[in-house]
């Protein structure tokens, strides 16, 4: 994204002294949405208590701004009112995650506003980015986040998003593996990025407002705004929660941790198949030559008595 700058927001706090005086109109509005949808069994992030501390923190940052909690209900009782389309993959999903990943999306589409993880904590007020069509922060390896999402309402890149829902509802047997692809931040990134491709690809200048950013500090880089694990950036802190990861999450983070290891091991087991194919393939060409097996033996006898009862009958 370094090589495209047109999509970085440099936010810089020191210079949101002056950034006052600039008159630019507002596209989001004051709307901060947070979502406590229950999960399917008891997990460690069952209780809403334990966020308390991080949505105070926003509330204070933001007190002329509309706070909207949405929980199971609110929730369900939207998407079947303003997305009946979609509203059968919402409530088919296995995983709360997933219906949180959808939820926001549409609410976004349809109010505009910000989104944010219930492990946010705010550090800064979010007046400044407004005037903004769009603005996630970007991801580690690559691609952009969906626990921070800044939107105007009907943003062409949400519709994009939404039409893609029905289509990625696939079931997969592992449940980090399903949420990614079906509706967290890789399927995220993919319609990002096919969005992107396509305001490039239009002939002319792209209106503002159909425009989409990424956080960058102001040397455009966007790794100090990333909401990886626990982490500190100019605007928030980030808990890392990550309440939704299952038993293969803890696996690819291990794989991930300790690759050198697992790739010794692949390729350990790697020379022992071979080294078996080589060995079975070698016994079977010993058992082509000598010695004889059973049944050819047998066959070798009897010709070797057929040939002495000719002899004797000859002689």
């Amino acid at each position: 994204m370094r090589r495209h700058p047109e999509i970085l927001h440099q936010y810089s706090p020191d210079a949101l002294q002056y950034s006052y005086t600039i008159d630019r109109p507002q596209q989001a509005p004051k709307i901060i949405h947070q979502i406590y949808l229950q999960p399917q069994i008891h997990t460690r992030n069952s209780t809403l208590h334990r966020y308390a501390e991080a949505l105070s923190s926003c509330q204070n940052l933001h007190r002329n701004w509309t706070h909207l909690l949405w929980t199971d209900d609110t929730a369900t009782s939207f998407m079947r009112r303003h997305y009946p389309t979609i509203a059968p993959h919402y409530e088919g999903y296995r995983q709360s995650i997933q219906r949180a990943n959808v939820l926001r999306y549409a609410l976004l589409d349809h109010f505009g506003g910000v989104y944010l993880d219930l492990d946010i904590a705010c550090l800064a007020p979010l007046d400044e980015l407004l005037h903004l069509p769009l603005l996630t922060p970007g991801a580690y390896p690559a691609g952009v986040n969906n626990a921070f999402i800044l939107a105007r309402p009907h943003h062409g890149f949400l519709a994009k998003v939404l039409e893609n829902v029905a289509g990625k509802d696939m079931r997969w047997p592992m449940p980090y593996v399903e949420n990614m692809l079906s509706t967290g931040c890789m399927f995220f990134t993919n319609r990002w990025m096919d969005y992107v491709r396509d305001l490039r690809g239009k002939i002319g200048s792209v209106a503002e407002e159909d425009k989409v950013y990424t956080l960058a500090d102001q040397y455009g880089d966007m790794e100090p705004h990333f909401l990886r694990g626990k982490a500190t950036t100019a605007l928030f802190y980030h808990g890392g929660a990550s309440s939704w990861h299952s038993w293969d999450a803890a696996v690819i983070v291990l794989i991930r941790k300790h690759y050198g290891y697992f790739l010794m091991l692949i390729g350990v087991g790697l020379l022992a198949f071979v080294a078996l194919v080589w060995r079975l393939t070698t016994q079977s060409h010993r058992g082509e030559g000598w010695p004889p097996r059973a049944h050819e033996r047998r066959s070798m006898e009897k010709r070797d008595d057929e040939e002495r009862l000719l002899v004797s009958k000859d002689g």
